[in-house]
C-alpha cells in the first residue's frame, strides 16, 4: 500500500479512456440488465424513458469523475505520485460521490415527477449497491489494463536502458550490441561471431574481422547479452562464456573438465561448465 501507483492511472488521455469507457459500461449494462428492478425503480412507463434516465444517470457519473481525474492528475502533478492506498480512498470517494448524485436523482424522479412517496435515504441501500456493483467492473480492468500497460513500458525502457533492445536483422543476420545506455556500439555479422567472454561489468567480443580474429570491449555484463533477443545459435556454456554453436568444431572430455574447440586456430578452448553442460549437449542433439 505504500508503493506508488503507475504515472499511467493518471496521464490525462487515459483518464478519459477510463472516464468513457466506465460510462458507456455503466449505460450499456443499465440497457440490458435493468438491474435490481431499475426499471420499476424509476417508474417509468416506456423503454425511451428509462434510456433517458439510464443516460442522465451516467451523465452524473460523467461529470463527477471529470472532476474527480483532473484534480488527481494536478495533485499528482504537484505533489508526485499518490500512494496505492490514497488512490484506493480516492475511487471509494468516487463511488460515494456518484452513488449520493444518483440517489438524489432518482429520489427526485420518483418524488418530483412520479409523486412517489419515498424518502432520500430509504432507496440509498439499493443506490450503493446498484452503483457500486456496476463501477466495480469497469474500475477493476481499466486499473489493471493500465498498470500492464505502464509494466509493459517500464520493461521496454530497462531493455533500452540495459541494452536489451539488440536486435537481429532477418536478413543480414547482424547482430548488434548495445552499451548498458543502450548505445549502439558494434554490428557483428553471426557467421563471423565466435564467443562473448565476460570481464568484471565488461564482456569482450570475439569475432573475424577481415580475416582477422578480434576482441571488442563493450560496457555492458553478459547476464544482460544473455537476454538479447540474438540468434538461438548463440548459447551459454560457462559463467564466464556464451558461445556461437555454429562455431563449434569438437567438444571434448579432459581431466579438468569438458570444453569447446571453436573454428580457429588462434582462439584457446573454451570451457563447459557442469551448470551448462547439458544445456549445450542437447544443442548437439537437435
Amino acid at each position: 500500500m505504500h508503493k506508488r501507483i503507475p504515472y499511467n492511472l493518471i496521464r490525462i488521455a487515459n483518464s478519459f479512456k477510463f472516464i468513457a469507457f466506465v460510462v458507456v459500461f455503466a449505460f450499456t449494462f443499465i440497457l440490458i440488465f435493468a438491474p435490481y428492478g431499475t426499471a420499476k425503480f424509476h417508474a417509468v412507463d416506456s423503454k425511451e424513458t428509462f434510456a433517458a434516465h439510464a443516460a442522465l444517470v451516467s451523465a452524473i457519473g460523467l461529470v463527477v469523475l471529470i472532476i474527480s481525474r483532473l484534480v488527481m492528475f494536478f495533485v499528482c502533478k504537484k505533489n508526485g505520485l499518490i500512494h496505492y492506498a490514497t488512490y484506493i480512498a480516492w475511487i471509494l470517494v468516487e463511488v460515494v460521490a456518484i452513488t449520493l448524485f444518483c440517489n438524489l436523482y432518482a429520489w427526485l424522479v420518483g418524488k418530483v415527477h412520479y409523486g412517489l412517496p419515498i424518502g432520500y435515504f430509504q432507496i440509498i441501500g439499493d443506490t450503493v449497491l446498484y452503483c457500486s456493483s456496476i463501477l466495480a467492473i469497469p474500475y477493476i480492468i481499466t486499473t489493471l489494463f493500465f498498470e500492464l500497460d505502464e509494466r509493459n513500458m517500464y520493461i521496454e525502457r530497462f531493455r533500452k536502458r540495459v541494452g536489451v533492445t539488440a536486435e537481429k536483422d532477418e536478413k543480414t543476420q547482424q547482430l548488434l550490441f548495445t552499451d548498458e545506455k543502450g548505445n549502439l556500439k558494434l554490428s557483428v555479422h553471426i557467421d563471423s561471431l565466435f564467443y562473448i567472454e565476460a570481464a568484471d561489468n565488461y564482456v569482450n567480443i570475439c569475432y573475424k574481422n577481415k580475416e582477422r580474429t578480434t576482441k571488442f570491449c563493450l560496457r555492458n555484463t553478459l547476464k544482460n547479452i544473455e537476454t538479447m533477443d540474438f540468434s538461438e545459435d548463440l548459447v551459454r556454456c560457462h559463467r564466464s562464456y556464451i558461445i556461437n554453436f555454429k562455431k563449434v568444431k569438437i567438444l571434448k572430455k579432459e581431466k579438468t573438465g569438458l570444453f569447446v574447440e571453436l573454428d580457429d586456430k588462434e582462439i584457446p578452448d573454451i570451457p563447459v561448465s557442469k551448470t551448462y553442460a547439458q544445456q549445450l549437449l542437447d544443442k548437439f542433439g537437435q
